[in-house]
């Protein structure tokens, strides 16, 4: 050995990587503090503040490898970087991914609910709560956005458009990133070598991606035999010694080596150093890599060398997971592993994290502000609804762009620079512009040619093209071509200019419709097709077919015979095509009308037979809906609750009370004083106001100050309160003997501290008993002595304890009154699915527009509700859930089924008749009703009497008489007073002394 071997050796054995760090230095102690990554050290300038622990470091400047620091003393500091290499998931792991997508798809697909599948994933992988289900809905939102869930049988090869015209190739790969790192670093070099053009691409452990440009253009399916276990190898090969982690293991092998010193006369070399000198031995064992590269012509072929040898085998086995890829590829032939593809309009969830991987993802020395990736865009916020079949082309977007495509002709030059661009125009075509085309006939620009019993129009400036394809063409007049014109080169190239013309104008067409408009065989068209397709001006897929309403079982089998041809697009237009169809659904819906909104209502409130509630689950949900109106009592149960719930029973009502879920009591009593102090409030009737609300929400449901006045209540009351203040939650046998009152007193007390909303009970069936109770049944007394005897049972208020419910309510905390807010917030989304001020009229206890609206605009900030027009003829702001959205949109699509008819009580939250339209309105009394028919306030019912609130042909009135079983007298005689009212009456109600006659 040298002289210095055994020196050299002690100094620098070790296979441990040495990462190129700086040692951070504080001075004047000279303490070393911690360490920096080389790049951050080296890209820093003197002044610098950087955090280290919890202290701010001021760079002094680079010494050797020391980083020379002193105490910044607090001053803001930016967060250094560190560049390291992280173990990727392992193959195991990624099986593990791929078998729990595989479960959660079956379970979708088996129509099991989110909140299962939620449950069933947290015992499964002992998940949080909220993990489970943020990964329920990121699985399903993938599965609608594609119609199938990547896992490592099944790989999805994604493209869709980017901003800049160029287009972006996901491959859904979940082997974990040392296979799709190596996948991806072959398909790159292959792509290299197919187009002569680097792709930038990005890989982690689910997939990777290649950022096409506007010159590529190919079918999907072509990707597929494009790398396989034959050819990955050479391919890895050449694009591994280009890649940085070439270069890093060849610095680590020659470390290890001991060629490269990293320590040396006791000092440490830094690490630029061992760099230059690792450059310069790879050099002298492979100059072809290091040399000019333009003087290199194909593969560079890989030297003989030991280290070079081993570098190799790192990068293939240490930083990638070469064999396992190639296992993959064997399987992928053999039909164990399947590939699809899929054309999307934007990306699909799981591309999210692609496009926006961190710079250790990318697979080519780009930086992340360069990188085309970062300019797709995404979603804020992802949900089933928002993503469902990325597939789809808005069949509107297609036919405004063909409309835009479409010249604008004024003038017969226009018409003829059209025609330069078209070359042929079929005559059908011209018929929109025939005098132009005969004045351009006139002056020898333009001649009819007929081919093949085809006629068309061509310029004279392009009729070498039509003569090279049928030389024996038709002309009508004779025209010659201008001198300076060439004919093409052959039968191919004059298809080729042809068909350039016509796709800049059709849009997408079948190789079938092309042949048969131009008189060419299909055999012919698509050989043209593929060769606009390989100059990038076309691109093929499923644009117009009904076969991109995908299913899991159209998506991994051969579509039908019928649909199985590709359809052709210029790529401009297509992407034109993408950008409106994405542009038309981040405009939200169309809206619809108000009867459309009422439909909706019906159907959200369970008014409709399809969605009304069943049993105390649904009373429950039906409440939690309603809480916040106060209402009168007795209509509760009889026209509210019952209309809502299916075969609705008082017992679930009691129960739920009883359990402590629901209370009632009147939330917004009017605080006027009563006349003559001490005269007590007129017994609780059937019209007395409460609300029936979850305990839980009481606090924010009560007024900002819910606290009450006493002296408008009489002295009874006033006693009984105190006797509640001092004992707390009593019977009513032990108020009255507390309070020393008379049964009747006790009736009265308890009504009229339900009426200010001081009191409630533990059950309904007390409220039942007041206000279903005659006053004369209960004016019946018993003495005092007579303990052992019974109480009627009908004595008013004996069900249940009485207990004070209101407590002081002053939301003086801004935190607590934003809380307020935004709680009422979403009930009112949850009550009425769009929220806009006019519903706020009738809203007793919602806070001011203002302050929801703020909170709103929040809310829609961070992706969880829409804002929006969602309604027509409603002015200002809206806001809606994503689910009434869709709910919305179906209801606009769909033909009406039945009469849809529904009664309401007037004092139904949703008698909406003249909040939402220009109609009389209903007095909101419990007496009154109102008709909706077809989601239109039809008819008004006040006093029994009959009154049309809108306009009704005499079909409709017919109709409408049957299912409201009134009389053809009732009917007429409305229509009649309808009439009267609108002094200029349409046709739809114009009425004929013999009108009832109909009847």
């Amino acid at each position: 050995p040298r002289r210095s071997a055994r020196l050299v050796a002690v100094n620098n054995a070790g296979s441990i990587p040495d990462i190129g760090s700086y040692r951070v230095v504080a001075e004047p102690e000279n303490v070393v503090v911690g360490s920096l990554d080389e790049d951050f050290a080296v890209e820093s300038q003197a002044g610098d503040v950087f955090l280290l622990g919890n202290t701010s470091w001021r760079l002094k400047g680079i010494r050797g490898n020391d980083a020379i620091v002193i105490d910044a003393q607090g001053a803001p500091p930016s967060v250094p970087f560190w560049r390291g290499e992280s173990p990727g998931r392992t193959l195991e792991l990624s099986e593990e991914v791929s078998r729990l997508r595989e479960e959660m798809e079956a379970k979708l697909i088996a129509g099991e609910s989110k909140a299962d599948i939620s449950k069933w994933l947290k015992q499964e992988t002992h998940c949080c709560d909220s993990g489970a289900e943020q990964i329920t809905e990121y699985v399903a939102a993938q599965r609608a956005a594609l119609g199938l869930v990547p896992t490592h049988n099944r790989i999805v090869f994604e493209r869709f458009f980017d901003e800049t015209g160029g287009m972006q190739l996901v491959v859904h790969a979940p082997f974990g990133s040392r296979i799709t790192r190596a996948w991806g670093f072959a398909m790159r070099k292959r792509f290299c070598r197919s187009f002569d053009f680097e792709l930038q691409a990005t890989a982690d452990d689910d997939g990777f991606i290649l950022t096409l440009g506007p010159q590529h253009s190919f079918p999907i399916e072509s990707l597929f035999p494009m790398l396989t276990p034959a050819n990955a190898y050479k391919l890895l090969e050449q694009a591994l010694i280009y890649v940085p982690t070439f270069q890093l293991r060849w610095r680590w092998n020659l470390n290890t080596a001991l060629i490269v010193e990293r320590r040396k006369a006791g000092k440490r070399v830094p690490p630029a150093l061992q760099r230059f000198r690792s450059d310069d031995l790879l050099t002298a064992v492979f100059p072809k890599l290091t040399g000019c590269q333009e003087e290199h012509v194909g593969d560079h072929e890989i030297p003989e060398h030991p280290l070079v040898k081993q570098t190799m085998e790192d990068c293939f086995n240490e930083a990638l997971n070469f064999n396992e890829l190639v296992k993959i590829l064997e399987r992928v032939e053999k039909g164990e592993i399947t590939f699809v593809a899929k054309e999307t309009r934007e990306p699909s969830p799981f591309c999210y994290e692609l496009l926006n991987a961190n710079p250790y993802a990318f697979l080519d020395g780009g930086e992340a502000i360069d990188r085309r990736a970062r300019a797709v865009g995404t979603r804020r916020s992802v949900t089933v609804e928002s993503v469902s079949d990325l597939s789809r082309l808005d069949p509107l977007a297609i036919e405004r762009v063909l409309e835009e495509a479409s010249p604008v002709v004024r003038d017969a030059d226009e018409l003829h620079d059209y025609l330069l661009t078209r070359i042929l125009l079929p005559k059908s075509e011209g018929q929109a512009w025939p005098d132009m085309l005969q004045q351009l006939q006139e002056q020898h620009r333009v001649t009819l040619i007929t081919v093949e019993n085809r006629p068309f129009y061509i310029p004279a400036e392009k009729l070498l093209i039509a003569q090279v394809l049928w030389p024996e063409l038709e002309m009508e007049p004779e025209v010659s071509a201008p001198e300076r014109a060439k004919p093409p080169a052959a039968t191919t190239d004059a298809r080729v200019e042809i068909l350039r013309g016509w796709m800049e104008y059709l849009g997408p067409v079948t190789t079938k419709e092309i042949a048969a408009q131009l008189g060419w065989t299909e055999s012919q068209t698509d050989a043209t097709f593929e060769a606009l397709e390989g100059e990038g001006l076309v691109l093929r897929g499923k644009f117009r077919e009904s076969s991109q309403s995908f299913s899991e079982e159209n998506t991994l089998n051969p579509p039908p015979a019928s649909l199985n041809h590709p359809e052709w697009c210029h790529r401009r237009l297509l992407a034109r095509i993408h950008r409106l169809t994405l542009e038309g659904l981040r405009k939200q819906i169309e809206p619809v009308d108000v009867a459309t909104y009422m439909r909706f209502l019906f159907r959200h409130h369970g008014f409709h037979p399809s969605t009304r509630r069943e049993g105390a689950e649904g009373l429950y949900e039906t409440i939690t809906q309603l809480q916040g109106f106060d209402l009168p009592a007795g209509y509760w149960e009889r026209d509210l609750l019952k209309y809502r719930v299916r075969d609705y029973s008082s017992a679930w009502l009691d129960e739920l009370c009883m359990t402590g879920e629901i209370s009632w009591g009147r939330l917004y009593p009017n605080p006027k004083p009563i006349e003559g102090k001490g005269r007590p409030l007129k017994t609780l009737s059937r019209n007395s106001l409460i609300a029936l609300f979850r305990r839980d929400d009481a606090h924010w449901l009560l007024p900002e100050r819910s606290s009450l006045p006493t002296d408008n209540l009489s002295g009874v009351a006033q006693d009984l309160l105190m006797v509640l203040q001092r004992q707390g939650a009593m019977f009513a046998g032990d108020i009255e003997y507390a309070a020393q009152l008379l049964p009747t007193q006790l009736t009265d007390a308890l009504g009229e501290l339900i009426s200010r909303g001081w009191i409630t009970s533990d059950g309904f069936a007390g409220l039942r008993g007041l206000i279903g109770q005659s006053r004369n049944t209960g004016n019946v007394s018993y003495p005092r002595r007579m303990t052992g005897g019974r109480r009627p049972k009908t004595l008013a208020g004996r069900a249940g304890r009485w207990s004070l419910w209101r407590r002081d309510n002053e939301l003086d905390d801004p935190e607590k009154m934003r809380g307020r807010v935004e709680a009422w917030a979403w009930q009112l989304l949850h009550r009425w699915g769009v929220v806009f001020r006019d519903l706020l009229e009738r809203e007793q206890g919602a806070p001011r527009w203002y302050e929801l609206v703020q909170c709103y605009r929040r809310l829609e900030a961070r992706g969880e509700i829409r804002g929006g027009r969602f309604i027509r003829g409603v002015a200002g702001e809206q806001y809606a859930s994503a689910d009434t959205v869709g709910q919305l949109r179906k209801l606009r699509d769909e033909n009406l089924d039945g009469e849809e008819l529904v009664m309401l009580n007037a004092v139904d939250p949703l008698n909406l008749a003249g909040v939402l339209t220009t109609q009389s309105r209903v007095p909101a009394l419990a007496n009154n009703r109102i008709v909706y028919w077809k989601g239109e306030a039809v008819v008004g019912i006040q006093k029994k009497q009959f009154r049309l609130l809108k306009a009704l042909t005499t079909e409709n009135a017919l109709i409408l008489a049957k299912l409201l079983d009134f009389s053809p007298g009732e009917i007429a005689a409305a229509r009649r007073e309808y009439v009267k009212q609108n002094p200029a009456p349409t046709e739809a109600v114009a009425v004929t002394e013999e009108e009832p006659a109909l009847f």
